[in-house]
């Protein structure tokens, strides 16, 4: 038999092509995730900038202080001394003056003195018969009896005049001559009064005092703002995702605490922060520590934020104070609050916003306003970029 071929097998169907594997979609919770991490990343970089460029300009703003504090107090105590030893200069001066005016006329009336003396002696000797009494007497008959007896009457007073004129030469002299002592030891006294010396210290305090000024004024302008938050650009998110914006402004770290800030007083600021070439009134500070808000008499005092009162009663030129710790070395402190108006005690806490005061004018005050200080580690500091960057703003 023939061979029968074998049926033909079909041939094996071509490998399908391999499905695409599905790519990898990042879920909503891993992009929250990421978020947060890069927004914690770039907060937490940004606030050790930002406490690095404060710390270091605390630093040297608390040094140029000192420097200022320290030249301020020997431009004082340079200026009492010249004022002191121009006091004496002056009293010294017109008391030089008035000895040598007064030997001038007593040396004047001695010389008179000595020429009456002068004129009597001589009129004296010019006098017809100036024998002794017996004599005369002894010579004397008839009517030459009384010109005899004129001339003596003439002789007496001549004599008497003189020994009167004789006493009034010496006492003229003898005046004459302590007056001239005076007016030389008064005028030695002088040569001892160190003016010239004092008043050059002081212009060179002062100099001092200027340039350490000028020093802090220039920190106290440039002092490091706390960042701004810059925004990502967003990107879609399903409503219920945290954008890093979000997270960035939750972040917060410009402020020290967590508590809100609030304004002091209404009012606008009539004196900055810095020096100030015209003070107000005398014994006040040629630098302005505080920040002074104008406000009537018995307008709130508001606490600027939640702290614990660490003084309330008068002190010094600030009158009636009230000063509150905030904590992380940050203080605020009222001045020139009306009397019976202090609502708050030491050791009491508060809430920002709180009244604590009444406007008023106690102490070295020209009227009725607000003295706010901003103190950082018991260093005075400016407290209006302090609180802009705590979203205070005050007016002008």
């Amino acid at each position: 038999m023939p061979v029968q071929p074998a049926p033909a097998q079909p041939l094996p169907a071509p490998p399908a092509a391999a499905a695409p594997l599905p790519s990898a979609q990042p879920s909503g919770s891993a992009s929250s995730a990421r978020a947060l991490a890069e927004a914690r990343a770039i907060a937490a970089q940004r606030a050790a900038e930002s406490r690095t460029a404060a710390a270091v300009h605390a630093a040297a703003y608390a040094s140029a202080l000192a420097r200022q504090q320290t030249a301020q107090a020997a431009y004082d105590t340079n200026r009492l001394a010249y004022a002191s030893a121009k006091a004496d200069f002056d009293a010294v001066t017109g008391r030089a003056t008035l000895a040598h005016d007064l030997s001038v006329g007593a040396d004047a009336r001695a010389e008179a003195s000595k020429r009456a003396l002068a004129t009597l002696v001589r009129a004296r000797l010019q006098q017809p018969g100036t024998a002794s009494l017996d004599l005369l007497l002894s010579e004397a008959h008839g009517d030459n009896l009384l010109q005899q007896l004129g001339t003596l009457d003439t002789l007496s007073r001549l004599t008497s005049n003189l020994g009167k004129v004789q006493e009034r030469v010496q006492a003229d002299a003898q005046l004459a001559q302590s007056l001239r002592d005076q007016d030389a030891g008064l005028q030695a006294l002088i040569g001892t009064i160190p003016l010239d010396a004092t008043r050059s210290a002081m212009e060179a305090s002062e100099a001092d005092l200027n340039a350490a000024t000028s020093e802090l004024s220039a920190l106290a302008a440039s002092a490091p703002a706390t960042f701004e938050t810059t925004p990502l650009p967003e990107q879609s998110a399903p409503p219920e995702q945290t954008t890093l914006p979000d997270l960035l402004s939750r972040a917060d770290v410009g402020q020290l605490s967590s508590q809100g800030w609030a304004f002091p007083a209404i009012g606008h600021v009539t004196d900055g922060f810095g020096p100030r070439p015209d003070r107000p009134m005398p014994g006040v500070s040629a630098f302005h520590r505080g920040t002074d808000i104008s406000a009537a008499c018995g307008a709130a005092v508001y606490a600027a934020t939640s702290g614990v009162v660490t003084a309330a009663g008068p002190q010094g030129t600030y009158g009636n104070w009230i000063q509150i710790d905030h904590g992380d070395g940050v203080e605020t402190g009222y001045a020139h609050i009306a009397d019976g108006q202090t609502f708050v005690s030491v050791g009491e806490s508060v809430i920002a916003g709180q009244v604590i005061a009444g406007v008023g004018s106690t102490g070295a005050s020209t009227g009725c306003h607000l003295h706010f200080e901003v103190r950082l580690d018991g260093t005075a500091i400016d407290a209006r970029p302090f609180l802009a960057q705590r979203g205070v703003l005050l007016g002008d």
